[in-house]
This record gives structure tokens, C-alpha cells and sequence, in this order.
């Protein structure tokens, strides 16, 4: 901490406001977050192709912000978003949706009972069993280049966003993921695929953290 004295040993108020500032910055707690790239397309096809999306997860404290991007070309519409919660301890039913900002349209949640149910609502394409989805509903979508917002809290815990990276449940096909959108009238043709992904993005450094690099 900087006391009065020695910011007034500065010679310049405004010199010593300034590194209190930057002080500042670096001291105050920094939200842990988690970046995934939705990369790995399942369905109909198999393999790894450019990121089609992002969901970065931060840690808010008690709660989890989820910022699901699309960056799946012009014209594309993500409709869903499947994730999974920590098996064994919670179950997801206890997962509350809040603050949702869903760009457009109307949408529908649900989460499984258990961690170890097989929802078929909550069934990627035949290719894995998810704990949870969040879903757009009437024919709304997540266009190219919008973002959706929403939190998850549970009563009587602080989550983390490291309570969210588990694989989902073996459902018959070629792997287990983290994440999974439906992502459709890809171009060109107007196709659309199941991506997921199976492993952890490079983090960004804080906004705030570059001015200093």
C-alpha cells in the first residue's frame, strides 16, 4: 500500500496518482476465465476444422459467465449451446440460468436430473450425453458475429468456470466433449454440423494488462 507520504515523496501529485492507478490495477483480483474454441466437427463429418465459435467461461465469484460468440461465416445460425457440469458432486438441476443476453429470439433451457442421466434432449447427434443446453426456440438463432451472455449459479456453492470442464457421456459415436453448438445453414450449400471441442483455448491477457507490455 502507498501512503500519503510517500506519494507526496514523488515530487508531482499526479505522478504518484498515475502509479497508484497502476498499482491498482495489478492488485485488485483478476476473474479467472476459460477460452474453448468449438473446432472439432462430429456430425456428419468427422475432424478438426477452424474455430467456429468461442465460449469463454469467467468466474464471477459465486457464479459463471458464459460468452458464446459465433464465427461461423456469414449467413451461419448457432442455435444451442450443450455443456457439461461436475459429475459426482452437484447435480445440475441445481444450475440456475440468470442475466441471459441472448442477442435475438426466444430460447429454452434444460438440464438433466442427474450428472449420470441420458437425456435424449440432451443428445448431440447420437454422440454424446450432455448435463445441460441452452437453446433457441421459433426458429431464432445466434447469426455470425453476435454474441450470447448468460450465468449459472447454485444455490449454496461458489462455482468456478473449472466445474464446467468435463466430457460428456459416451453416446455411440466418435468421442466425448466439453462443449457442443448446432450450428446451421453453413456456406457454401447451406449445411449444418454438430462442433464441439476437446480441449482448453490460449487465455487473452486482460485489456487492462497490455497498456503495460
Amino acid at each position: 500500500m502507498i501512503t500519503q507520504a510517500r506519494v507526496k515523496a514523488f515530487g508531482k501529485p499526479i505522478a504518484g496518482l498515475l502509479l497508484w492507478s497502476a498499482l491498482s490495477v495489478f492488485s485488485a483480483p483478476a476473474e479467472a476465465m476459460t477460452v474453448y474454441n468449438l473446432n472439432y466437427v462430429f456430425s456428419p463429418a468427422t475432424g478438426a476444422v477452424p474455430p467456429m465459435g468461442t465460449v469463454t467461461l469467467t468466474d464471477l465469484g459465486t457464479s459463471v459467465r458464459f460468452d458464446i460468440v459465433n464465427n461461423a461465416g456469414a449467413g451461419s445460425k448457432l442455435d444451442s449451446l450443450y455443456f457439461n457440469f461436475l459429475h459426482g458432486t452437484t447435480n445440475p438441476n441445481q444450475l440456475v440460468f440468470a442475466n441471459v443476453s441472448a442477442a435475438t429470439g426466444t430460447y429454452a433451457t434444460l438440464l438433466a436430473p442427474l450428472t449420470s442421466s441420458t437425456l435424449s434432449g440432451l443428445k448431440a447427434d447420437g454422440d454424446g450425453y450432455f448435463d445441460g443446453k441452452f437453446e433457441y426456440t421459433s426458429n431464432n438463432f445466434l447469426a455470425n458475429g453476435q454474441t450470447l451472455s448468460f450465468q449459472l449459479s447454485a444455490t449454496g456453492q461458489d462455482l468456478a468456470e473449472s466445474d464446467f470442464h468435463f466430457f460428456s457421456l459416451p453416446g455411440g459415436g466418435s468421442g466425448s466433449y466439453i462443449l457442443a453448438s448446432h450450428i446451421q445453414n453453413l456456406q457454401p450449400g447451406g449445411t449444418s454440423a454438430w462442433v464441439g471441442t476437446t480441449a482448453v483455448a490460449a487465455v487473452p491477457l486482460p485489456g487492462a494488462a497490455l497498456m503495460f507490455l
